[in-house]
């Protein structure tokens, strides 16, 4: 099934839309979303429990990005962009990347890619995916990377039937602090 009306995607320039971001995000994701990122920083208590307050924990993530773009998206150089999709005007689909065109192999990473829960399988997903990845493109990345939580099957295969695949295997250990 194709989305209802055509997806435009842009990138963020207005530290402004940060809480609307912020809101949809926390209001579009399961504890199924979480991978080792949202565990490296404050978004999870673990990786079955959002932190309390990700609303707002993301709203200082989102506006952060946005200002040290200074307003302005080159992908150019390194870059770690906010994107946004929009149906008729109406917010369905979310996400941050970061490009890094001046590597050795020159790659971009997906970090955050999130469609209103009610819109998945209308092709909003796949819409985004290929915007991000002819921006990718555009700047001479050969390779795009992501992640997902253990549990996002659903995702697994959408990013699978993208062309995505398996190249490695985040492992975690809990630590105890209070041995030293």
């Amino acid at each position: 099934m194709q989305a209802e009306l055509p997806v435009d995607v842009a990138w963020c320039a207005d530290p402004r839309q940060s809480a609307e971001l912020a809101r949809f995000f926390a209001d579009n994701v399961t504890p199924e979303y979480i991978s080792h990122s949202e565990l490296q920083g404050p978004r999870a208590l673990d990786e079955g429990h959002w932190r309390p307050g990700l609303a707002d924990i993301f709203e200082s993530e989102i506006k952060e990005r946005i200002i040290e773009s200074g307003g302005r998206v080159d992908l150019k150089a390194a870059s770690r962009p906010i994107f946004a999709a929009r149906c008729g005007g109406r917010l369905v689909g979310f996400g941050m990347a970061s490009f890094f065109p001046d590597a050795p192999v020159p790659y971009g990473i997906v970090e955050d890619i999130v469609v209103e829960q009610s819109g998945r399988d209308c092709g909003i997903g796949k819409a985004v995916l290929d915007w991000v990845t002819r921006e990718a493109e555009a700047v001479s990345c050969q390779r795009l990377f992501l992640e997902s939580g253990t549990n996002n099957d659903r995702a697994h295969h959408f990013f699978e039937r993208e062309g995505f695949e398996v190249c490695s295997v985040v492992m975690m250990k809990r630590l105890d602090p209070s041995r030293r």
